[in-house]
């Protein structure tokens, strides 16, 4: 379909004032996940918004977060090492627990059983699935539909709808502002995509808007259209992302993946709380950056819900990275055993 990319932009804006006018918990996002994914399954079009815009948006998620750290950052992260170990241990006993349930409900293989059910690393999931001949489809739908289900129940369990406030786009002096740290941000954000850097955007984003405000160099006031942008643009990703998987499939595998969706999550809530206990962290922080994937959606939750969006931001980057790592030497022990 030719100019398939701005009429999908389109539907995912007028998708995204429209969930959000009712007051829809992160409405600038399911709106566009759902409007897009029904218009992908009904024209058979595939139009994802791009890796720049992708890209770009998670770098003014990453700014927004950066603007908000605070000089009493340097007396929490004391105790993150003690929280990492803990979301660590919890995000493995995730990976073996939800494998073997998956190995039950869908008569998977073993290694693709626990593949499908790793806390996010997709591409580390995919790579090992394909290595070692497993269901290679079956792994990518059901990490697709964790990710669905985590966008739609997480913000519904979190985030309190608010009186919808006027969106204001620059006040005074910050359009100045705002034009130099985002191209400077753009530019270090290009420099980690070409060293393959794990999410440029988030990393320099919250880098630079952290050191703006702890250094007191600028303050930056985070427009409301920048986050609905953002979220648009993440939600109008997912969307394409989970139909792509094909209509017929996805129906079979929803029940599956619904229920180990939430054991997953109900295993990260015991590791959140267990962390809130021992540690002294907010529980909303705790929850929200155990959560077994969706890297994406939790820092917006947590703009949302004022929690800690450099903890929350942190600990998933951690999770990525540890299970990323881990994933190979647990996937060579179930191919032996």
């Amino acid at each position: 379909m030719r100019h398939s990319l701005p009429l999908f932009g389109a539907i995912a804006a007028v998708a995204a004032v429209t969930f959000e006018s009712l007051n829809i918990p992160l409405g600038a996002m399911i709106g566009p996940m759902l409007i897009i994914g029904l218009t992908v399954h009904l024209t058979k079009v595939n139009q994802a918004p791009g890796l720049d815009a992708h890209h770009f948006a998670i770098l003014l998620l990453g700014l927004a977060l950066g603007s908000r750290v605070t000089a009493d950052v340097f007396e929490r992260v004391k105790l993150w090492p003690f929280s990492l170990t803990i979301l660590i241990v919890t995000m493995v006993m995730i990976l073996w627990i939800v494998g073997k349930l998956n190995q039950r409900l869908l008569a998977l293989d073993r290694i693709s059983a626990h593949m499908a059910a790793a806390p996010g690393n997709l591409s580390s999931a995919l790579a090992v699935t394909e290595h070692y001949g497993g269901a290679l489809s079956q792994v990518a739908v059901y990490q697709s539909l964790r990710l669905a289900f985590l966008t739609l129940l997480v913000p519904f369990l979190f985030v309190v709808p608010e009186t919808p406030q006027p969106i204001v786009l620059f006040q005074h002096t910050d359009f100045i502002i705002w034009l130099i740290v985002l191209s400077v941000s753009w530019g270090l954000t290009g420099l980690l995509r070409v060293l393959r850097v794990t999410t440029p955007g988030l990393i320099v984003g919250v880098f630079v808007g952290a050191s703006l405000n702890l250094l007191e160099l600028a303050t930056l006031n985070t427009p409301p259209m920048f986050i609905a942008l953002a979220m648009m643009l993440f939600g109008w990703r997912i969307g394409v992302d989970i139909v792509g998987q094909g209509g017929r499939t996805l129906l079979k595998t929803i029940p599956p993946a619904a229920i180990s969706t939430l054991v997953a999550i109900t295993i990260a809530l015991i590791g959140a709380y267990i962390t809130h206990r021992l540690l002294g962290f907010p529980f909303l922080d705790a929850a929200l950056g155990f959560m077994p994937g969706a890297f994406q959606v939790m820092p917006v939750v947590a703009l949302e819900v004022s929690a800690d969006g450099l903890y929350i931001t942190t600990h998933h980057l951690i999770r990525v990275l540890a299970i990323g790592m881990l994933i190979p030497f647990f996937a060579s022990y179930w191919s032996r055993s």
